[in-house]
């Protein structure tokens, strides 16, 4: 039983082949990636090893290999941005060719690709944005794992560091991707740097505008960084932990207690309240996020500020999700103990439930945010309140950057109701709209398409429908034998269109 013993990371939530909600449909977006932590480990255990002979180029490579399997892993960012410091205070030159060479075919892979060349320049703003651009990339079509927080991390240095020759494309190409973000006053700051050098320009003073009334009523629960010099001294702790846990667990124990004593000193400053709790989230213990949720109570009881309450939120979810992870390891360690799949089965509920709750309260706080009601929407479908997840989902999908998984889960909604050709028709709507077929979320929409219409064409008796589903199939089929039980629904098809031609 040393299995029930071994630490898992827990930082966030996470997500990886194959996952479901609690009615047991997949989530749009994580089917395509799957976490490993036990290859992540090895990879980290190289780096580390590489760092302590100063093999810093092979160190990088590891770094980043370890983050194709755990790519959120926010200290794992940070010791690799260490490394890259050392490196260049050494005399390390630039990515040449073969270091470009690409990592895989997915997002995550192509985010960390850009990671890896900006690590051998870590000053350059350019290869900030593109790392920052990819980032935000794997965000939206991953948006199960938590790589906002690695997008914000690389974006605020984008956005601080000192540039000797600023260009204004890139405070523009800046300030669109914290849009699509969602993170307002970071894009306030970088389009008013764009305004700065041409401050005639009317399209500009317009977007300041808008960006403003965003930032004034967003949502984002992103925290202040440090900026890139915070930054740089943040990585003081990480470049002296890549040779070892232990000494990273001394590091974050040493920034509490100084972020605690600057507390202490002005405990109404609330700014140093967010550092407080930054850092003692940073422990990832229990007694840690206990004391930042106190802290975030009094802060939200005294200030009125709804983003303490949403921050307690995002600790209490993440609270289930590492209870999950863990009560999973138990119940494949011990397959035979029908007493850690009962607890498993009841956290999920009682997540799903809070969850419901808590997004219902910022829906009412947020009335115009459409994320809120997409991740409203999804977990209303999960607790199967279809009618109420139909509403939350329909406004949802005006949101561009939610609109597939919005209208794909409004479409299982109609599944549900036996609503068929609603059904068909938003899918087939979505599926069109997306135009790939053949990435992760193309063949997501597709398969559902075909499951609405092979639904539709035995519900209605249509053997035009039945055809169409026959070509969706074969689509799919072509493309992917063995997807889900693509070759079962085919077979049903086949069977359908046999018995409607009589």
């Amino acid at each position: 039983m040393a299995l029930f013993g071994k630490k898992k990371k827990d930082d966030s939530d996470a997500g990886g082949s194959g996952d479901t909600d609690a009615s047991g449909s997949p989530v749009a977006g994580t089917t395509g990636f799957t976490r490993d932590e036990r290859k992540a480990r090895r990879f980290f255990d190289h780096a580390e090893g590489a760092v302590e002979k100063n093999s810093l180029d092979f160190a990088i490579e590891m770094y980043v290999g370890g983050l194709r399997f755990d790519p959120d892993n926010m200290i794992r960012h940070e010791q690799l941005l260490a490394v890259a410091q050392r490196r260049k205070a050494g005399g390390g030159k630039k990515a040449g060719y073969k270091d470009k060479k690409a990592l895989g075919p997915s997002v995550v892979d192509k985010m960390l690709l850009a990671e890896k060349i900006w690590a051998y320049d870590f000053t350059d703003q350019e290869a900030m944005i593109d790392f920052f651009s990819r980032a935000v990339a794997a965000d939206t079509v991953e948006p199960e794992l938590n790589l906002t927080e690695v997008a914000d991390w690389i974006g605020t240095m984008a956005l601080e560091l000192p540039v000797a020759k600023p260009r204004q494309k890139s405070w523009i190409k800046i300030r669109d991707l914290f849009e699509k973000l969602g993170i307002y006053d970071k894009a306030v700051i970088a389009c008013r740097k764009a305004l700065h050098m041409d401050m005639e320009s009317e399209v500009l003073q317009q977007a300041m505008k808008d960006l403003e009334a965003q930032a004034y009523s967003s949502n984002s629960t992103s925290t202040e960084k440090g900026g890139f010099r915070g930054n740089i001294k943040d990585q003081e702790f990480a470049a002296e932990s890549a040779g070892g846990s232990s000494r990273a667990a001394s590091k974050v124990d040493q920034a509490i207690a100084a972020r605690r004593e600057e507390y202490e000193e002005d405990p109404e400053d609330l700014d140093r309240v967010k550092k407080l709790v930054d850092v003692l989230l940073k422990k990832e213990g229990f007694e840690e996020d206990e004391q930042a949720v106190k802290l975030l109570t009094r802060a939200h009881e005294d200030s009125g500020q709804y983003i303490f309450k949403v921050r307690i939120g995002d600790i209490r979810m993440k609270q289930f999700s590492r209870e999950l992870r863990q009560l999973k390891q138990f119940v494949e360690a011990a397959p035979e103990d029908d007493s850690y799949r009962d607890r498993y089965k009841n956290t999920l509920k009682e997540k799903l439930a809070f969850e419901l709750n808590e997004y219902g309260d910022r829906v009412k706080n947020y009335p115009t945010d459409l994320r809120l009601k997409f991740e409203l929407g999804r977990r209303q479908y999960a607790a199967k309140q279809f009618d109420d997840a139909i509403g939350s989902l329909q406004q949802a999908s005006e949101d561009p950057k939610s609109r597939n998984s919005a209208k794909m889960y409004l479409a299982r909604c109609f599944m549900e109701k036996e609503w068929f050709d609603e059904a068909v028709d938003t899918i087939t709507g979505a599926a069109e709209a997306y135009g790939i077929k053949d990435d992760k979320t193309g063949k997501e929409l597709n398969y559902d398409k075909l499951r609405a219409q092979l639904a539709a064409a035995e519900h209605n008796g249509d053997l035009e429908l039945a055809e169409e589903a026959g070509k969706t199939a074969s689509e799919i089929l072509r493309a992917d034998i063995g997807y889900k039980d693509i070759r079962e629904l085919k077979n049903r098809t086949v069977e359908l269109i046999k018995k409607l031609k009589g």
